[in-house]
């Protein structure tokens, strides 16, 4: 569009074609202007980001890809490219800049091949999603709530169900009933405190790829040593199916590799082959013709080593299309393997978070049911219980590849992937000094 306005007032003249050139000027720095703040306004691409690639006039050859934990997109025959702190425009510069020119080939619905030269300008990067916030604490709902730009911590708190802390809404009369009810609460607490322990042992060990890595202590934990053993049982059973199917997608991946590898040798060598044989050809045909043109063999003899040739011609084409498209088979199943890798990694660091924040939100629970149980059997404590309630707000956000705690409060805007730990707070009366 910029360029088609400066078209146009370039070829008025004299006044009126000043006037039109000014006005494009300033029209084409507002589309600047305009187009640079849209950028700004975006966040840059980090690990766990989602783009979509798409090709004008090309739509079935779009596709999906997620930025990895190292910061690398693999745009699939594109290649990869490192794509963390950059935005979309910069990521979409640098694709264009390395696909300009690039050769791809493509089968339609009848087999048949045909060749499309990429055009850097006709490739599209939109964002397809961003990071999740993840959220727990005294929360209805924890777990991941998306992103939505200008989103504030009292929003994520709101779209996760509101502030819900079931101490603060049981019976303030302390009886025995509600003595029994902290007490399954606490150890309901430190179970899950147990369980995401063993939870993030065993992820750790399928991270590190190493099964001997020690296992939680029951120092760690508030649970006994048999509720503990059959904990971890359970996990060594959950990561014996995982390795077992781990296995079998790396052994399907290493077995077509081979399989295409061999293709390609066996073609090379009948490419080789038939290369020879069309070379042998057509010098057979250069010698017929130069005896039928001195007269001393008949003209159908040229007709007859032609067929030939071009037999041999056909043969080869058909080997060299064939090479061509097992070797894209072979690259793509390389680049599938590497995303199954990445995909891999990324679940698993994902489940290491989960089991994170379960560990914190089960431990913070504990302090808390701790507190009430100590109070209840105090009978001074029993006049001081709650009288209102509020929240606080943690706010975790990687930081240079480290999650680290960000100053903020209930209006803080947030960013992809922050963490929000929300505790509830009891406002309690001022104690007499007597106390």
């Amino acid at each position: 569009m910029t360029f088609v306005l400066c078209d146009l007032f370039g070829k008025a003249s004299g006044w009126i074609g000043d006037q039109f050139r000014s006005l494009g000027r300033g029209l084409v720095a507002i589309i600047f202007t305009l187009y640079a703040g849209a950028a700004l306004a975006d966040f840059d691409l980090e690990p766990g980001d989602n783009v979509r690639v798409t090709f004008t006039g090309l739509d079935y050859l779009s596709f999906e890809s997620v930025i990895d934990v190292h910061g690398y997109v693999n745009l699939q025959w594109l290649g990869q490219f490192e794509a963390q702190g950059l935005s979309l425009e910069e990521l979409e510069q640098r694709v264009r800049l390395d696909a300009s020119g690039k050769i791809v080939k493509q089968y339609n619905n009848n087999g048949e091949i045909f060749i499309i030269q990429l055009d850097g300008d006709e490739i599209e990067i939109s964002r397809n999603g961003y990071r999740p916030i993840i959220i727990g604490g005294d929360v209805a709902r924890t777990g991941q709530i998306d992103y939505r730009p200008g989103v504030t911590a009292r929003e994520a708190v709101a779209l996760a169900g509101g502030v819900r802390s079931q101490l603060l809404t049981d019976d303030v009369t302390i009886d025995p009933i509600q003595l029994m009810r902290w007490q399954t609460a606490y150890g309901q607490a430190a179970l899950d405190q147990a369980e995401a322990l063993t939870r993030k042992w065993r992820v750790t060990t399928e991270l590190l790829q190493n099964m001997n890595h020690p296992e939680p202590l029951i120092d760690d934990v508030s649970v006994s040593e048999t509720v503990l053993a059959d904990l971890i049982a359970e996990q060594i059973k959950i990561r014996t199916v995982n390795l077992a199917n781990e296995t079998g997608e790396r052994h399907f991946f290493e077995d077509a590799e081979e399989q295409a590898g061999e293709r390609i040798a066996i073609l090379q060598k009948q490419k080789f082959q038939l290369a020879k044989a069309l070379a042998a050809d057509e010098e057979e045909e250069a010698r017929v013709i130069s005896l039928v043109d001195r007269g001393l063999a008949p003209g159908s003899r040229i007709a007859d080593t032609r067929r030939t040739t071009v037999l041999s011609a056909t043969r080869l084409l058909d080997v060299d299309e064939d090479l061509a498209a097992t070797s894209l088979v072979l690259t793509r199943l390389r680049r599938d393997r590497e995303q199954y890798e990445q995909e891999r990694s990324l679940r698993l660091l994902q489940e290491r978070r989960d089991a994170n924040l379960a560990i914190r939100e089960s431990t913070l629970q504990m302090d808390t049911i701790a507190k009430y149980l100590a109070g209840a059997s105090n009978e001074m404590g029993i006049d001081s219980l709650i009288t209102d309630i509020d929240y606080t707000v943690r706010i975790y956000r990687l930081i240079e590849g480290e999650l680290q705690a960000v100053q903020g409060d209930k209006q803080t805007r947030l960013l992809p992937g922050d963490s929000l730990e929300i505790k509830v707070e009891e406002l309690l009366p001022e104690a007499p000094l007597t106390e």
